[in-house]
């Protein structure tokens, strides 16, 4: 037997025993073929052994999986739910993807000012395409009242993190502002920086 074998035979017997970080480190090396041949359907199994003990991360995975039909059947309305998991346990990725569902109806009902909650959540945590998201969301009204203030404080953040939509349309939405409201806009981004933590 391999190192390489033991590990995963370790793995498994943790992950038959319900250890959730075991299952989802087993469930990465299938996923990734990682020391394995590559296998998503076992992968799928051993992350959700991983998610259903409470593990953020394979959550987040398996959503990602369902939603994409990287290996399993495709299905929304389970990968809503599970980037819904990962989401009340505060990965970013996961409120942004699930704040995308929300918007556009995927896998549920459009569910504009819960699409906006969940984009508020990522983006105050520094997360440039939630920001971007939620920018948009103040523009358009939906599921928050138009702000144009607001539009331009969160494109700033997420421009100023490389995002590429919010770059290409800074300009205008600054064009459309008064200087006593670019001046807030100064201030509130400056005020958001110093207090974040680290950008995502």
């Amino acid at each position: 037997m391999t190192d390489t074998d033991e590990s995963i035979y370790s793995l498994q017997a943790a992950a038959d025993t319900g250890d959730c970080e075991a299952a989802f480190a087993l469930a990465k090396r299938y996923d990734l073929g990682e020391g394995v041949e590559e296998d998503k359907a076992l992968a799928y199994q051993q992350y959700l052994v991983a998610a259903e003990g409470g593990h953020v991360e394979a959550a987040f995975a398996l959503a990602l999986m369902l939603n994409a039909g990287d290996g399993v059947e495709q299905d929304d309305v389970a990968a809503r739910k599970w980037f819904a998991k990962a989401a009340e346990q505060c990965n970013l990725d996961a409120q942004f993807n699930l704040g995308l569902m929300c918007y556009v109806g995927e896998g549920g009902d459009v569910d504009f000012p819960a699409a906006a909650n969940w984009f508020l959540k990522a983006a105050n945590e520094g997360h440039a395409k939630a920001q971007f998201n939620l920018g948009v969301c103040y523009l358009s009204g939906d599921g928050l009242k138009q702000d144009e203030v607001a539009v331009v404080k969160w494109w700033t953040l997420a421009a100023m993190q490389g995002h590429p939509g919010a770059s290409a349309n800074l300009d205008a939405a600054r064009d459309r502002l008064k200087p006593d409201q670019l001046r807030i806009v100064q201030e509130m981004t400056a005020d958001w920086y110093s207090s974040v933590k680290k950008p995502h």
